[in-house]
C-alpha cells in the first residue's frame, strides 16, 4: 500500500444532494483506513456516510450555495477541522459541480486547502462524458464505449444493447 502523509486531513466535498453516493464512503473509507483523518461536507448530518467510523466529522453544507459562499463555508470548516491557520488541509471534491466550484474559488482557498490548478474549460471537459471519452481516445487511453442518445427510443436501445449494471 502506498504511504500517504497522515499529517494532511482531508476535507470531501460534496454539493451533490444524493444522500447514497457511493463516491462519498468510498472515499472516507479509502482514507481513513490508510490513517488520513477525514471530514466530509454532505447534505445533511443524518447522511449515511456521517456514521462511518472512518469519519472525523460530518458538516452540511450550505444548500445552493454559490461559489462565494461555499468558498466561505470552507474556510470556517478549515478553521475548525484543523490545528491552527498553517495547517494545509487537502480539499476533496466529489462531484463535478463542486469541482467547478471550487476551482472558480482557488485564489481564496488556496492558502488553506491545497487544491490542483485547473483551468474550468478543463473541468468541464471532464464533466462532459461525451468529451471526456473523446479525450480519452485522442490521448490513446482505454475507456468504457459512450453512446449518446437523442431520444428516449435511442436510450432504451442504447441501454439494450450495452447492458446495464
Amino acid at each position: 500500500m502506498p504511504s500517504f502523509d497522515t499529517r494532511v486531513p482531508a476535507v470531501l466535498v460534496r454539493l451533490d444532494r444524493n444522500p447514497f453516493h457511493h463516491g462519498t464512503l468510498g472515499a472516507v473509507r479509502s482514507l481513513g483506513r490508510a490513517g488520513i483523518p477525514v471530514h466530509a461536507v454532505v447534505e445533511s448530518r443524518t447522511s449515511p456516510v456521517a456514521r462511518s467510523r472512518h469519519l472525523g466529522s460530518a458538516r452540511p453544507g450550505p444548500a445552493d450555495a454559490s461559489p462565494a459562499e461555499l468558498a466561505d463555508f470552507l474556510l470556517r470548516v478549515g478553521d475548525e477541522v484543523s490545528e491552527g491557520p498553517s495547517s494545509p488541509l487537502l480539499a476533496v471534491p466529489l462531484d463535478d459541480v463542486t469541482a467547478l466550484a471550487l476551482a472558480r474559488r482557488r485564489a481564496e482557498l488556496t492558502p488553506r486547502f491545497l487544491l490542483p490548478e485547473q483551468t474550468e474549460a478543463q473541468l468541464l471537459r471532464v464533466a462532459d462524458k461525451a468529451a471526456l471519452a473523446e479525450t480519452c481516445a485522442a490521448l490513446g487511453l482505454p475507456h468504457p464505449r459512450t453512446a449518446l442518445p437523442t431520444g428516449a427510443d435511442e436510450a432504451a436501445a442504447m441501454a439494450r444493447a450495452l447492458g446495464l449494471p
